[in-house]
């Protein structure tokens, strides 16, 4: 009889341990994932205060804490696991860059002229002028009130029609990701033109802070794009008295400025004549993308926000 309480005792002992240890494991990877939010949660209010702290209020670079900053966004160890924040636009086996990214360095898909759209699709995602001419005509139909197509785009009639019909949304883009609802625009366009759109600010571009795409996009050819990079260089050699700080300060200066650094041709004065009335030198609206990692499991759990400093609110959080 003890021999057989014994064995009882040991297969109830057994069928216990059977039926919590899922439960116990359950609780450990919640608790884990529960620290990894919180992880990740530190790092959002890390990149808050670096974009409200930055020392210049007049002008936004890449120069300034909230970009380019290892210290601050770069495996950053808090109470048993660390937060990062990547830019975007970081391609894999590439180093990384630590920081936020300034959404007003790129084009704002709900401000963009038409031609500054085609530019978009034309040079960056690399479609054919006559189809980047009826995307561009297409998104403007897509946002404006109006159900009246441009001469290429398309209104709610052609929406209406599809296999598996919706409506033309006639007001602005809430996320880049609902241009891939305008006709046309297929998920390989998207894909190339993601890091280098946005749908936050009032549209003018920080020339501080765009990228290649991005101003080829505004209308300048590579030449001139590169030679604003170079400006943007503290290490590219300087004429006498030209400024050492590789950024605008001004948007009413950007020529000069540019000139005092570079030279550049008739033509290319004509093109930044043109185009600065599009650029800027602030920007109020940053995106992070901040992981929280525990240290003893090697998983992250990722939030994805952007903040507007001049409002001081988050205007989008994701998280995954």
């Amino acid at each position: 009889m003890v021999l057989w309480s014994l064995f009882f005792l040991a297969m109830l002992a057994v069928a216990v341990y059977a039926n919590v240890l899922p439960h116990a494991e359950l609780s450990s990877k919640l608790m884990e994932k529960t620290k990894m939010h919180y992880f990740a949660n530190a790092g959002v209010e890390r990149a808050i205060f670096e974009a409200e702290n930055d020392d210049t209020e007049l002008y936004d670079s890449l120069y300034d804490s909230w970009s380019n900053n290892d210290a601050a966004f770069n495996n950053v160890a808090i109470d048993g696991g660390t937060f990062s924040a990547i830019k975007d636009g970081a391609v894999p086996g590439d180093k990384p860059q630590y920081g936020l990214t300034d959404e007003e360095g790129k084009i704002n898909i709900n401000k963009a002229s038409q031609q500054v759209l085609k530019n978009l699709f034309e040079k960056v995602a690399q479609v054919e002028p006559e189809e980047a001419d009826a995307i561009a005509d297409s998104i403007i139909d897509w946002r404006d009130e109006d159900d009246v197509a441009h001469k290429n785009g398309k209104e709610d009639d052609y929406y209406r029609s599809l296999e598996h019909p919706y409506h033309c949304k006639n007001s602005d883009f809430e996320v880049n990701e609902e241009l891939l609802e305008v006709g046309g625009v297929t998920p390989e366009m998207f894909n190339k033109i993601k890091n280098y759109i946005t749908v936050y600010g009032e549209g003018a571009v920080n020339v501080n802070t765009a990228s290649i795409p991005v101003m080829l996009s505004l209308g300048m050819d590579e030449g001139l794009a590169e030679k604003i990079i170079n400006f943007r260089a503290v290490s590219s050699p300087r004429k006498e008295g030209a400024a050492t700080e590789g950024v605008f300060t001004d948007a009413s200066s950007i020529i000069e400025l540019l000139t005092k650094v570079e030279s550049l041709s008739g033509d290319e004065v004509a093109q930044m004549q043109r185009i600065v009335p599009l650029l800027g030198v602030r920007s109020d609206n940053f995106k992070g993308n901040i992981t929280g990692s525990y240290v003893h499991e090697g998983r992250v759990e990722t939030i994805v926000f952007v903040y507007d400093r001049k409002e001081r609110i988050v205007k989008s959080w994701r998280e995954t």
